[in-house]
């Protein structure tokens, strides 16, 4: 069996919509949390002596960059991205690429992260990629694991999905 998608594709009357799975959501918020609970709990320790107290100032500032992240993951969890039926692609309320502009989906290794993540992006006819900017679709660990999702999206804009060397 198959480990479950991170995502949902819904087709609607003029429309594809893809959203975080409520699972991979909860989780990716929750990870965050805990995280920054975790944080938090190791600066009371610090608290206990006055002598190291510095460094529990700095556990409870570290501990706000998690937490924030998990906030942001909470309120965009169901944040859409959807592809009208003419190929305009949105995040949410935002236009990502106007309609009939993308020539490909490609799968490219990513910039920021370990050696073989990669990340979807879309291919513009200029040859422009535009990224997705949801922290949900964006990175993968491989290719592999990217390949359904590109898939999916260039079946919905019907267009190729490319893969970079």
């Amino acid at each position: 069996m198959g480990s479950p998608t991170p995502y949902v594709v819904k087709r609607e009357a003029d429309r594809y919509v893809f959203v975080p799975s409520p699972l991979f959501g909860s989780l990716m918020a929750g990870g965050f949390g805990a995280g920054s609970a975790f944080l938090i709990y190791l600066s009371t320790m610090f608290f206990r002596r006055r002598d190291t107290a510095f460094f529990g100032a700095i556990c409870l500032l570290v501990a706000a960059l998690p937490a924030c992240l998990g906030i942001r993951a909470w309120r965009t969890r169901c944040t859409p991205l959807s592809i009208e039926r003419g190929g305009r692609v949105t995040y949410g309320e935002r236009e990502i690429c106007a309609a009939g502009t993308v020539r490909a989906v490609r799968i490219a290794p990513s910039r920021v992260g370990e050696a073989n993540d990669c990340e979807v992006c879309l291919e513009l006819n200029a040859g422009i990629l535009v990224l997705i900017p949801s922290q949900y679709f964006a990175y993968f660990r491989t290719a592999a694991q990217a390949r359904p999702f590109a898939t999916e999206l260039a079946d919905a804009l019907r267009v190729q999905v490319v893969e970079s060397p």
